[in-house]
């Protein structure tokens, strides 16, 4: 018996080499809502492939401008549909190599008390700073206006706004009470971070358009096999449990 695995001892050892020998570097651009969950999604793929992930976060709207711009990224993760596409149409990346990774959800979080419903606090007098993402650059923040709008509540609030950059920071401003009521991402609610919401209201679906969140490999890494490698990781059980523990529905 111990004749026979040395060879299988010898073949892992030289794949396991010839894996790292290979490794490589991938600039992902992430939108911020999926940003922890991405450094979870890197530390798996790293030991399975010995390939490095060099993540950047910010809202989706600002990293299709910095793409655009030239910015060396190799993988973009977008929290919509739109703005892929948009590259996909501008030759800068191909469908081939594209993914609707994760769905998001929408929820809204208060620290303000009430015995009636938690969305009812939109409507409280103690509501005085309203947290959303900037419709115009992040894809939960025009999901919060469809939301607000679809509910009557969109002029009424629209003086209370205080806007983030992106989803992490519209959440950073709930959590520090710097806004005492907010839209953020529902997964943003299982990275462990202490925020005293008095409330929350999962937004129902059909209060905003679909948050389907799309994955392209840029035309510049192609041809780079560990960019390849990433996309094919994203479609493996493996990452689709993990997105799923991340908060998100997997399509």
């Amino acid at each position: 018996m111990a004749i026979k695995l040395k060879p299988l001892l010898l073949m892992s050892a030289l794949l396991l080499f010839s894996i790292q020998s290979h490794a490589d570097n991938l600039n992902v651009a992430v939108a911020s809502n999926f940003a922890s969950s991405l450094h979870s999604l890197a530390e798996d793929f790293e030991s399975k492939t010995g390939h490095r992930l060099r993540i950047s976060s910010a809202s989706t709207g600002k990293l299709y401008t910095q793409i655009n711009h030239g910015a060396p990224f190799d993988v973009f993760l977008a929290a919509d549909e739109h703005r892929p596409e948009l590259l996909i149409a501008e030759g800068k990346a191909s469908a081939e190599f594209s993914l609707t990774y994760a769905m998001g959800r929408l929820v809204f979080i208060s620290n303000i008390p009430t015995e009636k419903n938690c969305i009812d606090v939109l409507d409280s007098p103690a509501l005085k700073r309203l947290a959303i993402a900037n419709p115009q650059t992040a894809p939960y923040g025009l999901a919060t206006q469809q939301t607000l709008e679809k509910l009557q509540r969109w002029q009424s609030t629209k003086a209370k706004l205080v806007m983030g950059e992106n989803i992490a920071q519209t959440l950073q401003f709930v959590a520090t009470g710097n806004a005492s009521a907010g839209f953020v991402a529902q997964s943003m609610l299982h990275q462990g971070i202490k925020i005293n919401t008095a409330c929350e209201w999962p937004v129902p679906a059909d209060m905003h358009e679909a948050i389907k969140q799309k994955m392209l490999v840029l035309a510049g890494a192609s041809n780079k096999p560990a960019a390849i490698a990433f996309w094919q990781y994203m479609q493996s059980d493996d990452a689709r449990t993990i997105i799923k523990n991340s908060g998100y529905d997997v399509p």
